[in-house]
């Protein structure tokens, strides 16, 4: 009876100790950011897969709105080639959970459009089990759906907070702005910009594409620009400004609706909506600590400058603000250098030089600051943040570094 007893609770114990080494951990795919065209292309998904550790029993989720992106899991040349004709597995239905059933490479892709091209794609990595394709287990079967409301015109701003101008990053900004969206007839686009240094035209593709702005559909020259989308089809938009279109500075829609889809005809220029009333004075904000590269932390980033400078832009840092510089000791540092310094890389000319991490850096004086790191080529391969302060009130991006 006791041996009996004993094989009993030995039992239990290694039943209770495959529970605990199996726990499984999920992971939200781009956390905040969810799944979507990421603004910086393919650099946004593949920098967080290197933040996360996958192992067999891990389970994927991708948070994405139904009818404007899907999933689907593809082969490595698939992926490579953004060819989404044959998909492994394809899921259309937003949130999708992916369990990883086996060890080994697995490669996820949108289908929609130039998703794909436009940086929706993640590989990823699964230690534990044998490589190879993995088994999945389709998702319970959904609810029946509701029939959704009809749908109202919608005004989009483009570019959001950040308006229409020389975007960081280059054209992808517009693109990656314009692919999570579905733009249907009775839409209608603002773009915000300071008059005099910028414009918006309407142009056929072969100007978009070859950006010859000597030959435009229509000009407006007064921000806000308001254009309302009266056809379906692909409508391209740019600015005459010397080089705006080549540095990035173009957007094209593709409108859906009962209309045909024939040529597109010209999108009318409507009257700017009516002046806002006052606004009410904000209270001033709190100190806020930023911590460069969120999860990535400090390091030279896979992809390059572009990392940094897409964490920097949607930002506003103010006189008070503290960076936080992240790093593992003895593999980085953190350079306060000049303008020059920061475009030519001269890692011979610092202001401060940092090695031991966390670097906090709290924000004294308005201006441009400029950072990077004295290692060899780190630099030079995108380890370099630029950002302007200001003081208690107003707006401010990050600068956009030049030779000058």
């Amino acid at each position: 009876m006791a041996t009996k007893l004993s094989l009993a609770i030995i039992i239990t114990l290694l039943a209770a100790l495959h529970q605990t080494t199996a726990a499984q951990t999920v992971h939200v795919v781009g956390d905040r950011l969810g799944w979507l065209v990421p603004p910086g292309g393919p650099i946004a998904y593949s920098t967080w897969a290197d933040t996360e550790t996958f192992v067999v029993g891990d389970t994927l989720v991708f948070n994405f709105k139904t009818g404007q992106q899907d999933v689907a899991r593809v082969t490595k040349e698939a992926f490579d080639s953004c060819n989404a004709a044959n998909p492994i597995w394809l899921q259309t239905i937003g949130p999708v959970n992916f369990t990883l059933n086996s060890g080994g490479e697995f490669y996820f892709i949108g289908t929609i459009a130039r998703h794909c091209r436009l940086g929706q794609k993640l590989a990823i990595n699964v230690t534990g089990g044998a490589p190879g394709p993995a088994p999945y287990s389709p998702p319970s079967t959904p609810s029946a759906l509701v029939p959704a409301p009809e749908r109202v015109p919608v005004r989009y701003v483009v570019g959001d907070g950040l308006g229409w101008f020389v975007p960081p990053g280059g054209e992808l900004f517009y693109a990656a702005w314009a692919a999570d969206k579905t733009f249907f007839i009775g839409d209608t686009l603002d773009f915000i910009f300071e008059n005099g240094t910028q414009n918006v035209v309407v142009v056929t593709k072969a100007v978009y594409d070859s950006c010859d702005t000597d030959t435009t559909i229509a000009l407006l020259t007064t921000s806000p620009a308001t254009i309302a989308l009266t056809t379906s089809g692909d409508h391209y938009f740019t600015s005459t400004y010397a080089r705006h279109c080549d540095l990035g500075q173009k957007l094209a829609v593709s409108v859906i609706g009962d209309g045909s889809s024939g040529p597109t005809a010209s999108p009318a220029p409507i009257p700017p909506p009516p002046p806002p009333s006052a606004p009410v004075p904000t209270p001033p904000r709190a100190p806020i600590t930023y911590v460069v590269g969120d999860r990535l932390g400090w390091l030279v980033p896979p992809g390059g400058a572009i990392a940094y400078s897409t964490w920097a832009y949607d930002k506003t840092f103010i006189v008070g603000d503290t960076l936080v510089f992240n790093f593992r000791n003895g593999t980085q540092d953190v350079a306060v250098v000049s303008q020059a310094a920061f475009v030519s890389c001269d890692i011979n000319t610092t202001t401060a030089v940092y090695t031991v991490s966390p670097v906090k850096i709290t924000l004294t004086t308005p201006g441009s600051y400029y950072y990077s790191s004295t290692y060899p080529r780190h630099c030079n391969l995108g380890q370099q943040l630029a950002i302007d302060v200001i003081a208690a009130s107003g707006t401010a991006t990050s600068p956009t570094p030049s030779s000058a």
